[in-house]
């Protein structure tokens, strides 16, 4: 063996010897980052962008008008259906009432004239019933007699039913009938009402534009998002404990926050711990290797140490880099 191999194999041994003084100490933090629940803002309704409310990074409140998409084909659909609503109360109100009173008083007068007709028939009768009787009259012409006094009085009482029926409703499964109708043009009113309502949307809360998908004249697919927002609670802490320390962690301990941009004092509280340990680099679990082992948890940031009041930038972004110490 050389002098240069000799070197060398003791310069190794010592390094050897001396790596558990030379092993640095576990960071007293937990590794993590910021991360963030965004709200993709769209709407059922497809169509073209023709108001855009909001700019990349402004700050909206709640109830604050986002964006608008050309409504004109649903406010004719809601013309539509009001028109048919009222066609179809229309309708239901007539049946609740008779006839017309110009039809009521026709019918009144062919019942006077019925009544004349009849009383007439009557008198007929008598005079052949009489000239009958002193062998004056033939027994055919007093049957024509009873025939048309019997004829008169049928068609009395066919115009007296037909007038009592001229001042009644409709029949009751008619009006059944008629509320159905009213019901359904109703429902499909409030459906047009809707579809009109999805072309214009306003912030459900409080929040910050995160990103503008699509730009003013824009075709805008139904379902497809056209804002990102990031609401008002903003970011929360994603962090790894190792495997060995997951005893020592439950749901609702405190943590605090270090980063180069956090403020003087940023506390969490934890809300989510994985239900099954991970490991990033890819090798196959061993005994040796179980120190590679982490278990994901979150932590929401409190109230006053979320992201920033309306109007105000904020220094917690997603993907910021931070250290968790537990308290």
């Amino acid at each position: 063996m050389n002098i240069v191999n000799s070197v060398r194999l003791g310069l190794v041994c010592a390094a050897l010897a001396n790596v558990s003084a030379c092993k640095p100490e576990k960071a007293a933090g937990y590794q993590g980052y910021l991360e963030a629940d965004y709200a993709y803002i769209a709407t059922a309704a497809a169509g073209r962008l023709i108001e855009l409310n909001v700019e990349r990074g402004a700050q909206v409140a709640q109830g604050a008008k986002l964006y608008a998409l050309d409504a004109e084909f649903e406010r004719s659909q809601v013309l539509e259906a009001q028109a048919r609503v009222a066609q179809a109360k229309a309708q239901r109100d007539d049946l609740t009432q008779g006839r017309r009173p110009v039809e009521i008083e026709v019918i009144t007068e062919r019942v006077s004239e019925a009544r004349a007709a009849l009383k007439l028939a009557q008198s007929e009768l008598l005079r052949a019933r009489e000239l009958n009787g002193r062998k004056l009259l033939s027994k055919d012409a007093l049957e024509r007699a009873i025939s048309t006094q019997a004829q008169a009085n049928a068609r009395l009482q066919s115009l007296i039913a037909e007038q009592k029926s001229a001042a009644l409703a409709g029949r009751p499964n008619a009006l059944l009938a008629a509320d159905a109708v009213v019901a359904a043009g109703e429902a499909a009113l409030e459906q047009a009402d809707w579809q009109l309502r999805q072309t214009q949307l306003v912030a459900q809360q409080n929040a910050r534009v995160d990103d503008v998908l699509y730009q003013l004249g824009e075709w805008v697919p139904g379902g497809a998002p056209v804002l990102k927002l990031l609401p008002e609670q903003g970011p929360f802490v994603r962090f790894f404990v190792p495997l060995q320390e997951l005893s020592l962690w439950q749901l609702g301990a405190s943590v605090s926050i270090s980063c180069t941009a956090c403020p003087a004092e940023v506390t969490a509280t934890v809300s989510y711990i994985a239900p099954t340990p991970e490991y990033t680099p890819p090798l196959i679990f061993s005994e040796s290797r179980s120190d590679d082992l982490m278990v994901r948890m979150e932590a929401k940031l409190s109230a006053d140490s979320g992201s920033a009041k309306i109007g105000q930038p904020s220094l917690l972004a997603p993907g910021l880099p931070v250290t968790v110490f537990k308290k």
